[in-house]
């Protein structure tokens, strides 16, 4: 009868998993028999809360309060034993379904408690609960995080593709998680300049400037993270600083002189 716990204890550990954020935003990461481990131990802890709570009720609870019936174990056992006929299979299968649905109502209050201290957090702190998981989950890539600190701080970004293509723009967007793929799969940017990359010597040629459109269509760009070969700060001033220096020393290589930094 025991091996009937599997299942409550799988469906538990999932429901935490899909549902609650700091775990959803991470579900992208377990697959096979990693989400299965991962799943089996949020259940486990749901089936441990679920024994103490039934033991507790069943110790301390009265049959009755106020002249109201408070026995779930005698009422569950009631229509079960219209069921399954001997009295044995009957309160084992009572206990398991009381155990089972504790359980279901354990997952369901700890995905509820966690959803609600992020909101506490984004109200006390004026931060974006989302924006901290991400970190979170795109801290151990340097290009995710540039990519993060650039839809964090609105920072202009120079993005590569592989197929030569340039722009500068700032990330607007890292997408939603879903179960087999992280936030990033596909960014939008809000692109200030476009451009190409030399196919011979790969310097960066602009030749497109969004800002100097008269629209009222906001113009997005969405790439996929797969195509990004390079992401770098871009800021206008150093830019044109590196003209400078890229037309002197074409003209005077010899003088210009160079950081031994």
């Amino acid at each position: 009868m025991l091996a009937f716990l599997l299942l409550p204890v799988l469906t538990c550990g999932f429901f935490i998993c899909y549902y609650s954020l700091p775990h959803f935003y991470k579900l992208h990461r377990y697959e096979g028999q990693q989400l299965y481990l991962k799943s089996a131990w949020l259940g486990v802890q749901c089936l441990f809360y679920a024994l103490l709570i039934v033991a507790i009720l069943n110790a301390f609870v009265p049959p009755t309060m106020f002249c109201v019936p408070t026995d779930l174990y005698f009422f569950v056992l009631t229509l079960v034993k219209g069921i399954v006929p001997k009295h044995s299979n009957a309160s084992e299968l009572t206990w398991l379904f009381l155990i089972a649905v504790t359980m279901h109502g354990v997952a369901f209050i700890r995905v509820w408690i966690t959803n609600w201290a992020m909101n506490q957090f984004q109200q006390k702190e004026g931060v974006d609960p989302k924006i901290k998981l991400m970190s979170d989950v795109l801290s151990d890539s340097p290009l995710d995080s540039e990519l993060l600190y650039s839809y964090i701080h609105d920072q202009s970004v120079l993005i590569s593709l592989s197929n030569r293509k340039v722009y500068v723009g700032q990330v607007v967007s890292l997408g939603e998680p879903n179960e087999s793929e992280g936030m990033d799969q596909e960014i939008s940017i809000l692109p200030h300049i476009s451009g190409y990359r030399d196919k011979d010597n790969l310097t960066v040629n602009f030749t497109t400037q969004y800002e100097s459109i008269d629209t009222k269509v906001e113009i997005k760009v969405t790439l996929r993270q797969e195509l990004i070969e390079s992401v770098a700060r871009f800021d206008f001033d150093v830019y044109q600083q590196f003209l400078e220096r890229k037309k002197e020393f074409i003209e005077k290589p010899k003088q210009v002189p160079f950081s031994k930094r």
